[in-house]
């Protein structure tokens, strides 16, 4: 019988090897702050552009993170660079901060009922493995935004 998988924002993986949460994308202004891509509800931390100087230009995994307000969070993705295609995991995150990428519809939904997102990275030292971290850690996880190795979406805010 296969394992059952713990629910990412329930589970709490090592922090060996990744960076810190970094506010990405918030659903309000402020200064600092810049819009998205037409189209897209909130606004882009401008920070975000400069996080993780060293590793944001390597190849890597990362995890988005939804802070609820009042201070709850749940991370709900994991995603990965470099897989068979050129691009750092700064390129990706932007991408995601401005557009939301294949995820936008998600990232609206949550921006619009007042919620922020952050990101992490962890970099590889290869393209293969940095599909090895990332399968890894979807067997073992059920990542509430991943289709890949777990099924349907599920929703994390009620």
């Amino acid at each position: 019988m296969p394992r059952q998988k713990t629910r990412r924002e329930d589970g709490r993986p090592r922090k060996k090897g990744w960076s810190d949460w970094s506010k990405a994308i918030v659903p309000l202004p402020f200064d600092g702050v810049k819009n998205r891509a037409p189209g897209n509800y909130g606004y882009i931390v401008r920070d975000i552009e400069r996080a993780f100087p060293y590793k944001a230009r390597k190849c890597g995994i990362y995890e988005w993170k939804v802070e609820k307000p009042g201070g709850r969070s749940a991370v709900v993705y994991i995603g990965s660079t470099c897989r068979g295609k050129p691009g750092s995991l700064r390129d990706r995150i932007n991408e995601y901060c401005n557009d939301g990428s294949h995820k936008s519809e998600l990232i609206n939904d949550v921006l619009r009922r007042g919620c922020s997102l952050s990101v992490r990275v962890k970099t590889s030292s290869s393209s293969e493995n940095v599909e090895e971290l990332e399968k890894a850690l979807l067997d073992r996880y059920d990542y509430a935004w991943n289709k890949d190795r777990n099924g349907d979406i599920r929703g994390i805010l009620n």
